[in-house]
């Protein structure tokens, strides 16, 4: 009875490159649903400001709006090192060297990352009540913080697989490169966020 219910699951089994190619058409249909949502507050922002002018003078951005630039810098940068840690666990992985240590790295540090993020929003000063850039600011940062966290779990998944097959010579964890793709995408997304949240 189990030999039949093997060999029926094995005839139903996709190929390797069959999974290779499903995820990377999932991963870059995921990318263009990423970028099109994010460039909604992107829209939002230079749309609220260009309406800053008039009897709306003021109203976009208070003086008391001021999010602390020491904080955008140290989550934007644990990002981008988190993104190049991870580029290079994948380049390893593919060339059959050690690819654990740089990939526990990058979930580290991405999730440092958010850890910082949470503690931006106890020390804010503003709520997004106060004008459209605190709405616009708070609103695509949480999301942003979401959509990372959710990545993160993809690359927790990716570093736990390769940890249970450590054992195993030249094992590349399923997905890795399309992990990798994803994250470091949604990490160049976060760093436009910050050059024009913190620095515009």
């Amino acid at each position: 009875m189990n030999e039949m219910a093997d060999s029926r699951d094995e005839a139903l089994a996709e190929p390797p490159e069959v999974q290779e190619r499903n995820l990377w058409l999932g991963v870059r249909v995921l990318a263009g649903v990423t970028v099109m949502f994010f460039l909604a507050f992107v829209f939002a922002y230079f749309y609220l400001r260009s309406l800053n002018n008039g009897n709306h003078g003021g109203r976009w951005r208070p003086p008391s709006v001021d999010p602390q630039q020491a904080y955008g810098a140290v989550i934007v940068g644990l990002f981008l090192l988190s993104a190049a840690s991870f580029a290079y666990a994948d380049r390893a992985a593919r060339s059959a060297r050690s690819y654990l240590p740089a990939a526990g790295l990058a979930l580290a540090l991405g999730l440092a990352g958010c850890v910082v993020q949470g503690f931006e929003y106890t020390n804010l000063g503003f709520t997004p009540l106060q004008g459209g850039y605190a709405s616009v600011f708070l609103g695509w940062t949480l999301l942003f913080t979401v959509f990372a966290l959710f990545a993160l779990y993809w690359l927790e998944i990716v570093f736990a697989t390769g940890l249970r097959h450590r054992a195993a010579e030249a094992y590349v964890p399923q997905g890795i490169d399309e992990a990798s793709f994803y994250w470091t995408l949604l990490v160049v997304l976060g760093a436009i966020a910050w050059v024009i949240l913190y620095l515009l």
